[in-house]
């Protein structure tokens, strides 16, 4: 790490250990949630992420968008929560594990921002020390889960097809990473996060089609929209 500018150090760990915090608690919450909620009710809930991004920014640096952007991030947090009311598929444990990984995307966001500007690293060493801080309570969660303990069990482990599109998957998560730090930091938490919710259109199509899992009614697929 030191050849590329960003020397590890236990005061610097100890500082961006937050940030890493924030990236464990969003990951894991968020495939627990998927496993009570439909795709299209995830990303709806996930909404909430930019309204807590918005007034964390405020809170941080003082700063709030023009009014026309504050009313379009409150009408997305009004159709996701409207999206849970009329959901047919109710699910208690699946909204507060969600709302979990909306508050706790939002802290990781505002981290980044904040620890990037205090800290001097570039955004190859905040990943660096992300991942480095992240990866003994990603690895307990393993341990605790029981998933750890099922790996050597996958029938399809020594495939090639599986660890070919593992490697992908892997490769798509890093880039994935790398912009989000990118992003937040070449311009704001709020803008990652606004714009990370494009995306839900692609996402909301294929979950209510490929996965047969999202029961049909017009005022849910309405709030969604």
């Amino acid at each position: 790490p030191e050849k590329y500018g960003f020397p590890v150090t236990l005061a610097m760990s100890k500082k961006l250990l937050p940030m890493a915090l924030g990236w464990v608690t969003y990951g894991i919450s968020g495939v627990i949630a998927l496993k009570y909620l439909n795709v299209p009710m995830f990303s709806a809930f996930r909404r909430f992420t930019t309204i807590i991004v918005m007034y964390g920014e405020y809170k941080l640096n003082g700063r709030l968008p023009p009014r026309d952007q504050q009313a379009a991030v409150l009408t997305m947090c009004i159709g996701a929560a409207i999206a849970g009311i009329t959901d047919l598929a109710f699910s208690l444990p699946g909204y507060c594990w969600v709302i979990t990984c909306a508050v706790s995307t939002a802290i990781y966001l505002l981290f980044i921002d904040k620890l990037g500007k205090e800290s001097g690293l570039n955004t190859f060493g905040l990943m660096f020390y992300n991942n480095m801080l992240a990866m003994p309570f990603m690895l307990a969660a393993l341990l605790v889960s029981g998933e750890m303990a099922l790996v050597p069990h996958f029938p399809r482990l020594y495939t090639l097809d599986f660890q070919v599109f593992f490697v992908v998957s892997a490769m798509q998560a890093f880039f994935l990473n790398f912009l989000i730090f990118l992003c937040t930091r070449v311009n704001s938490p709020l803008i990652t996060s606004v714009t990370g919710t494009v995306k839900d259109l692609f996402t909301n199509i294929l979950g209510m089609t490929l996965f047969g899992d999202f029961p049909f009614n017009p005022p849910n697929m309405l709030s969604i929209a």
